[in-house]
């Protein structure tokens, strides 16, 4: 998954910082850095987690 889809797939399932920071363990200033678009990096391990996390949301609807 690109990062732009990434933070597209945020916006569509309407989820919040905080939530993915709660469901993923990752930082939450690595969080908010790359969702507004600050840093396009993200550890490979938050990589994962994340994509899982979106992937599962978008499941659930």
């Amino acid at each position: 998954m690109t990062n732009q889809e990434m933070r597209t797939l945020k916006e569509q399932l309407g989820l919040i910082d905080f939530k993915i920071n709660y469901k993923t363990g990752v930082h939450y200033g690595v969080i908010e850095d790359f969702f507004s678009g600050k840093t396009d990096e993200l550890d490979p391990k938050d990589r994962r987690r994340i994509e899982a996390l979106l992937e599962a949301e978008a499941k659930k609807r």
